[in-house]
Parts: structure tokens; sequence; C-alpha cells
């Protein structure tokens, strides 16, 4: 720790020297110059020539402030060395800052292809801290053995020792490599996505798997370069295994059912499912696939239900899909007085159900008799809906429809009823 203490000190009194503090002012001359030109010029608001003919003008228009400042950065590097030939703190200003205008560059290509969400968040967590960090580390190897600070030995234990690079890069490279595997994954996903011509949720598989992987290389990359035996790490990794296959089982089967269904596309958001479990009247949408469960909405008392993504492995279910036919079937049942003709009781039923505004005119609706029971006989009224989540309360209004058609009509839906007859000769 002393050796790092000292290593500071000697950085700091090199910051302090006559030639390092002229390109420090000539740096900010040429930052106070740039904001005179920022003011004059206006680079930003006023129109390019070629705008309209070439759109990428405008995606890059709010970088020419920037650009301008490089710009300046660049000309002050270069009169600094023909001047006094002193110049380096100012060219690798220059360059660096060329190395940051050049990531913001591609950022902005890289929201034309992917979310922006997306690339915004990779630029806020990954792209911005590792260019902080590249540029502090860059700066000190400006004035200072960069080699001695980084060989400085911190840790010891046995015949290996951790060194400060070590530990800089354990923390930070850990960091990065689960943090930034997001955005190489994204652009690799759309590599395969255009080339193969993958799904939406096969695209989105894609780009998970590729994310672990990516990780999980990088990791073992880090660690190696720290120093960890990799026998260590291949006991780690069994040991790891064993507690996939007894303690997370079940979070290790969700996530494995999650990517299927996504490689698979047999669910997806927007659809409407009905599972086993389920009366059959309760249709809940599919809000969200998670990579461990998946969330749907249902409409009867609007709550949220979380269902593990193994659950669409061991039930079967009935998708109405949302991207292909969405249309249901609906029905309801009603019994009828046997002295009624069946022909006017189904004609009677198909009547009133094409009344009703949500029932579908084609298909239209089929009236059915089902079967003889002891007190009437049972009809069925058979439709088709556009909207599966309106099932619950278009069979109502279909009912009471058809209720109110009876009671016109003088239609008799008989109560259950029981003949006896008595036997000869019992008192009464």
């Amino acid at each position: 720790m002393n050796d790092i203490v000292q290593l500071f000190w000697d950085l700091l009194a090199d910051l302090v020297r006559i030639q390092v503090l002229k390109q420090f002012a000539a740096l900010g001359l040429a930052f106070g110059v740039w904001l005179v030109l920022r003011r004059w010029w206006k680079l930003e608001g006023r129109r390019w020539p070629g705008e309209a003919r070439w759109p990428w003008i405008a995606l890059w228009k709010p970088l020419a402030n920037e650009t301008l400042l490089w710009l300046c950065f660049v000309v002050v590097g270069a009169w600094l060395v023909a001047t006094t030939g002193v110049g380096d703190l100012a060219r690798f200003v220059a360059r660096f800052y060329g190395l940051c205008l050049f990531t913001r560059f591609a950022l902005v290509v890289l929201k034309c292809y992917l979310p922006v969400l997306a690339v915004r968040t990779a630029d806020l967590r990954v792209i911005r801290p590792l260019l902080t960090l590249v540029g502090v580390f860059a700066l000190y190897a400006q004035f200072a053995d960069f080699h001695a600070l980084w060989s400085i030995k911190l840790v010891h234990w046995g015949n290996e020792s951790l060194t400060f690079g070590g530990l800089v890069l354990l923390v930070f490279g850990t960091y990065f490599v689960t943090v930034g595997a997001s955005l190489p994954a994204l652009v690799a996903a759309e590599v395969l996505r255009r080339s193969l011509e993958l799904s939406g949720p096969a695209h989105k598989a894609s780009a998970l798997v590729i994310r672990y992987s990516l990780a999980a290389f990088g990791l073992v990359v880090v660690l190696a370069y720290v120093g960890v035996n990799p026998t260590l790490l291949a006991a780690v990794g069994g040991g790891l295994s064993v507690g996939l296959g007894f303690g997370l089982k079940e979070v290790f089967s969700n996530f494995i059912s999650g990517v299927w269904l996504l490689l698979e596309g047999a669910v997806r958001p927007g659809d409407v499912l009905l599972l086993e479990s389920g009366n059959g009247e309760d249709p809940c949408e599919v809000l969200e696939l998670g990579m461990r469960a998946t969330t749907l909405w249902r409409d009867r008392d609007n709550v949220e239900l979380v269902v593990p993504n193994q659950t669409f492995f061991t039930q079967s279910m009935v998708t109405y899909s949302g991207i292909r036919d969405r249309h249901r079937r609906g029905q309801v049942l009603i019994g009828a007085a046997y002295r009624h003709p069946p022909q006017t009781v189904i004609a009677l039923l198909e009547a009133t159900a094409s009344t009703i505004p949500r029932v579908l005119a084609k298909p239209a609706p089929k009236g059915l008799l089902l079967r003889y029971d002891d007190s009437a006989i049972t009809y069925a009224i058979r439709y088709w809906i556009e909207n599966p989540m309106d099932g619950v309360g278009v069979a109502s209004e279909v009912g009471i429809a058809v209720w109110n058609a009876f009671q016109r009509e003088g239609i008799e839906i008989p109560f259950p009823q029981r003949v006896v007859h008595q036997a000869d000769g019992a008192s009464g």
C-alpha cells in the first residue's frame, strides 16, 4: 500500500511541472475557443447543406459541437508540438477524446438497428464507465511507470499473489463482462436474425443465450488472468452443477423452459391462454415472457398471474394466438320442454344469438339438440366472438337474451320433474 501512495505522490509532482501546466493552459484556451465558436456558428441548430438529401446528417448533427471541440484539441496539440516540442498531454487528450467521439458515432449507428433503450443502457452502464477507467490509467501512464503500479502485490496466499492490476481486473472486469455482454449479444443476435430469418421469439432467445455465454466466457478469462487455478474453476463448476441439480433445480428448469418457449414461439406476448387447471371460462392474456416465469393478465378480477415456465411443458393449454386468428367459440346450454318442436327452439336460439353485437355474423350462430334428459330437451347455441377475453361476458349476454326470447314466445324452461306411480291397493 505504501508503494501505491508513493507512486501517486510522484504523479502529483509530475502534474505540477511547468511544462505540464503550460499544456493544461493550452487545453483550457482550446476549450474557450470552442465555447466562442459554438455560440457563433450554432452548428446543431442551423440547417446543413444536403440534410434533406442524406438523412444520416440529421442523425449525427447533435455530435457536431463535440466534433468541433475535438478539432480544437487537435489543433492546439499540433501547435504545442510545433512551437515548443512538448505536447504529449495535449495530443493524448485529443486522441482519447477522439476515441470517445468515435464511440458516440458508433452508438448513433447502433440505435438505427437495435432497440434504443438497450443501446442507451449499454452506453450509461458499460461504455462510459469503461472509457473513464481507460482514460484514468492512460493519463497516469503519460507521467509515471504504469507497469510498476500494475505489478504492485497486495495480497499473498501460498505461492500466489494478487497484484493491483489483478484486483482492478477482477473487480471491473467482472462488472464489465457481466453487464456489458448484452450489447454484443444484441448485435450478434441481430446478425443471426437477418441471416437466418429468425422469428421474434427465437431472436430474443438467441440474444439471451449469446449474452450468458459471453458473460461466462469472460468470467473464466478474468479469473484465469488473475491467477485462479483452472482446477479450482472446474471444482467450482462441478459444485454449481450439483447445486443446480438439487437446490436450484426448479430455477434451472424454469430457465431452460423459458429459452425453449422463446425458441419455439409457442407462447408470445398478446396470446390468450386457457390452462388445463382452469375452468375454461377464465382466459388469460400473456403480458411478458421472462426467463423464469411468464406474466399473465386475467380479466375476471384484473390480476396478474406469475406462472413458472415449466408449467407450459407439464400441462396442456389452449392458445388463442396474438398473431393468427384469435376467434373463439362460445356456447350456452338451455333446456326446453318436450312439447315444443325442436325446429322451433333451434331457430329461435340462432335468431336470438345473432342479435348480440359481440357475436360474429360469420360463422353464423348454430343451434343444436344435444340430448334428451329426464325433464327437458337440452339444446346448445354455439357462436363465435372476436376477442377471447370476452367469453364470459358474451355468454351472459346470450343467456339473458335467450331467456327473454323464451318468455316472449312462451317456451317453457321446465324444472326437474319426477312422475310417481302408486301401486294398486296402496292405502292413502
